[in-house]
């Protein structure tokens, strides 16, 4: 029986990887801002090989960590620049996380949590997996932190504390803000267990955090410790962005949601009561289980502690911010798979599989009649738009201009420039030559004004009518101008072109 079970699963869980890869088999990606973003800082560090710093985070003046796109960055080079094939190795570092964590979860809490662990989390992250997103990475690490901190609780060992040390300097690194919470929460209860135990030799393992974060340090001192300043900034700040009260209900609405099923605020009340199940056996667990009260006292500690440090940020919890507490809350609820209380959660767990297993599904029928080739996000369509003008062009020099109602516009310009490099196109971006393109991303539904006509005119400064117009089935637009020599030294606005130096 068990045998068949464990079949079940494995069954069950390569029908999620598929699901996870549904658009990379297809050679497509979700090529949102942030992903475009990100190749354009692959792009940058293939040019200057160090850095120390890596995206712009939202509070001005700090920044993220480079280490996600140092680990990007083989996959870019053996791709040689396209996004699909650091998406195929986004899927590769899925498949490593399930397995990874499989093993690390058996070790805590036994066969079967571990393996309706990864069944759960590999069904929740098909929809994302296509993104190749920060997140995902955080997703990743996640169990873990968890793991290293219950093994230095349960053993006291030097090892483990290193590791969990370690690993929350990586958090540091994919998300400056978020990191620097779980450090908050950390460190006291490491101090707690290093004066309990005596082993004041421990304190030096706090030395992995200056050593993991030294690009952070390096860049402050030569900048006049800009971040340092920024991060004091963000605590003394009291200003709301959103009313106090959607404030509150945005933290319990999460609260009360464990982030377990994928956007779907009909089914609060549903989650509300899996919620104070958990809770309820949390701390019956606490108050009567010597073994296992330390491992239920840390997940009460981290959860909380970290929707109580969200203090700091005054806005809506944004999909970054929690999708990382989705291993966390799912290795809550397949740890009471093996006490008194597993068939209640076998049935609550199998109820949340469905539903999350239904999402994945239709974000995949989504994916194929929605998205792929259609959506402004997509990358083959940003790539059609490309190879449209390719061929028009026919080895002839162009110049060309983007627009995305952003400013930005980091997906078409990245799709412009690695497809035009592909196929050694004479192109040049943000330059007037005798053929000149624009090239415009779609308007928002909800601000059709967003368009790009008064752009063209007062921004980049070409007046006169396109002699050619092509529409793509993503929204986008290209207009050919055939520019005189007088209009070609017409000097556009030099804003158009943000770059990534407000980083």
């Amino acid at each position: 029986m068990k045998r068949l079970l464990y079949l079940a699963l494995f069954l069950f869980l390569t029908y999620s990887i598929y699901l996870g890869a549904y658009s990379v088999l297809h050679g497509e990606l979700n090529f949102f801002n942030d992903v475009a973003r990100d190749f354009l800082l692959l792009q940058e560090l293939d040019q200057k090989k160090i850095v120390f710093i890596g995206p712009r985070s939202s509070t001005n003046g700090l920044f993220h960590g480079p280490l996600l796109t140092y680990i990007d960055y083989p996959a870019y080079l053996l791709g040689q620049g396209n996004p699909v094939a650091v998406a195929w190795f986004w899927v590769g570092m899925g498949t490593v996380f399930l397995i990874t964590s499989f093993f690390m979860i058996k070790k805590l809490f036994g066969m079967l949590p571990a393996a309706v662990f990864v069944l759960l989390v590999s069904v929740k992250m098909a929809p994302h997996l296509n993104g190749v997103f920060e997140p995902e990475a955080m997703y990743f690490v996640m169990p873990a932190f968890l793991f290293s901190i219950i093994q230095y609780v349960k053993t006291g060992k030097w090892k483990y504390l290193v590791f969990h040390l370690i690993i929350t300097a990586v958090f540091i690194q994919l998300s400056i803000g978020i990191g620097i919470q779980f450090l908050m929460l950390s460190t006291p209860i490491i101090f707690y267990l290093i004066y309990k135990q005596k082993s004041w030799k421990h304190l030096f393992s706090f030395l992995v955090i200056p050593i993991f974060t030294a690009n952070y340090i390096i860049f402050d001192i030569r900048h006049d410790f800009r971040m340092a300043r920024a991060l004091l900034g963000t605590g003394e700040s009291t200003k709301f962005f959103i009313s106090l009260p959607d404030w509150i209900s945005n933290r319990f609405q999460n609260i009360f949601s464990l982030q377990l099923l994928e956007g779907n605020h009909n089914l609060l009340p549903f989650l509300a009561l899996i919620f104070i199940i958990l809770m309820f056996c949390t701390a019956l667990e606490i108050k009567k289980s010597k073994q296992q009260r330390p491992i239920y006292i840390l997940f009460t500690i981290y959860y909380f502690g970290y929707y109580a440090l969200s203090y700091f940020n005054k806005g809506v919890l944004l999909f970054h911010y929690i999708y990382l507490l989705v291993p966390f809350t799912i290795l809550w609820l397949v740890s009471f798979l093996e006490g008194r209380y597993k068939i209640l959660f076998a049935i609550l767990i199998l109820i949340v599989y469905i539903l999350n297993l239904q999402s994945s599904i239709s974000y995949s029928s989504y994916l194929r009649d929605g998205f792929i080739g259609k959506n402004p996000y997509s990358w083959l369509g940003l790539s059609s738009v490309a190879q449209e003008v390719i061929s028009q062009q026919k080895g002839k020099e162009f110049g060309y201009f983007v627009y995305a109602p952003d400013a930005y516009a980091y997906q078409p310009r990245y799709a412009m420039m690695y497809n035009f490099k592909s196929a050694n196109a004479k192109a040049s971006e943000y330059v007037k030559e005798s053929t000149t393109y624009v090239i415009a991303a779609p308007a928002p539904p909800d601000k059709p004004y967003m368009g790009y006509e008064w752009w063209i005119k007062n921004s980049a400064k070409i007046s006169n009518k396109p002699v050619r117009i092509e529409k793509f089935p993503n929204g986008y637009t290209t207009e050919m101008y055939h520019l005189t020599p007088q209009e070609q030294k017409i000097p556009f606005d030099p804003n158009i072109e943000l770059g990534i130096h407000f980083r």
